[in-house]
This record gives structure tokens, C-alpha cells and sequence, in this order.
């Protein structure tokens, strides 16, 4: 992780420690739950602004390298689920979800790993393939706000304690970190995989 990723993160740990939510637990709030719900949607769909700016004939390589990112998270966050079985703050409480099925799923918080592995991969590409571009930076920079409003948002809504969300931001950058790395590691070492066009447009384009 760069220096520029690790800072961004000691940032965000130390906001989140200072708040108030580090001291409270909330009550649950339907309308919040659902906020977070679309501050989630709009942070996975950002970075898709990388496959407006690309030629349409590097499509598929921009989809399959962010879809096998989000994959993985998501893949992650099931199976923590399934193994820790930790209640979610609203459990025992008067107003809750009608729905019990992800009453002891609360660590960790599976938004946050989504919010943050899309906001990761969004810094990580475009530090490595074009930290020129100025539309990646602004995309880089909404994505990273986004998942942190996303996180708040689990926590002050009723859903997750704070550590919850900590343990999902964290869990979540490295994945989206280690997607696009890896991928940049593998274009080093390999002059027949999809490469980067850096230009006026940029993007991904595969060759054999």
C-alpha cells in the first residue's frame, strides 16, 4: 500500500475513534439503514467511470478486472459472516428489522468491506496507470468520501458497532489494493497481457 493509501486510512481510523460513535450505540433507524443502502450503490458505481473514459473495445478487460475485485470482496464477507457470529447492536431492542436472518451477522460490517474495496481500487488505479488524470483523482477522491459516509451511516443507523465498520474499511482497502496490483505486477512481467493505453484516453486493452 502507498504511503498516500496509508495516511488516507490513519485518517480515517483516527476520525472514526474521536466521534461520538466510538462511545455510543445507536438506535436502529429504518431511513438511515436505507441511506446507507444508496450511499453503497453510488460507491460501487463510481469507479465505473474508468469504462466512460476508456475506448469501448477495452470494455471487457475494465469489467472483469473491477468485477473479480468486488467478487472477492463479497466473497470474503460471506464467509466472515458465517464464522463470527456476533449480534448487531439493535438485537434485544423495540424497534429492529422484521427481518432476523442477519441478527448475529454483525462483524464485520459487510458495506464497508464493498464501500471500501471499490474505493481502494479506484485510488490504486489510478495511482498506478494514471495518476495524471484528473478525472480519476476526482473519481478516487468521491469513492474514499463515499465509503466513509457509507460506514457512518452503519453505525449511527443501528447496525453495526464501530469496530464492525473498522474491521470492514480495512478489510475492504486491502482487497481493492490487491486487485489492481496485482494485475500491474502481472503487466510487468508479462508482455502478452493486457496492457495500459495512457493518452488523451485512457484504458485497458487486451492482447494476445
Amino acid at each position: 500500500m502507498s504511503r498516500k493509501q496509508t495516511a488516507i486510512a490513519i485518517v480515517l481510523v483516527f476520525c472514526f475513534s474521536l466521534s461520538p460513535l466510538a462511545a455510543f450505540t445507536f438506535e436502529y433507524n429504518e431511513s438511515l439503514s436505507k441511506a446507507s443502502d444508496i450511499t453503497l450503490g453510488l460507491t460501487l458505481v463510481t469507479p465505473g467511470v474508468l469504462g466512460l473514459i476508456a475506448p469501448p473495445s477495452d470494455y471487457i478487460a475494465i469489467v472483469s478486472s473491477y468485477a473479480g475485485t468486488m467478487v472477492s470482496a463479497y466473497g470474503v464477507r460471506t464467509v466472515l459472516k458465517q464464522v463470527i457470529h456476533k449480534p448487531r447492536p439493535y438485537v434485544g431492542q423495540i424497534d429492529r428489522p422484521a427481518d432476523t436472518s442477519e441478527d448475529y451477522e454483525s462483524f464485520p460490517s459487510g458495506h464497508s468491506i464493498m464501500a471500501f474495496s471499490a474505493a481502494a481500487y479506484a485510488q490504486t488505479m489510478q495511482l498506478l496507470f494514471y495518476p495524471d488524470s484528473t478525472t480519476m483523482k476526482a473519481v478516487s477522491a468521491t469513492t474514499w468520501i463515499l465509503a466513509a459516509t457509507t460506514a457512518t451511516l452503519r453505525v449511527i443507523s443501528g447496525n453495526h458497532y464501530l469496530e464492525d465498520v473498522l474491521a470492514g474499511a480495512a478489510i475492504g482497502s486491502a482487497i481493492g489494493f490487491l486487485g489492481p496490483y496485482l494485475t500491474y505486477r502481472l503487466l510487468q512481467r508479462d508482455s502478452n497481457a493486457p496492457h495500459i493505453l495512457a493518452g488523451p484516453v485512457v484504458g485497458m486493452q487486451v492482447s494476445f
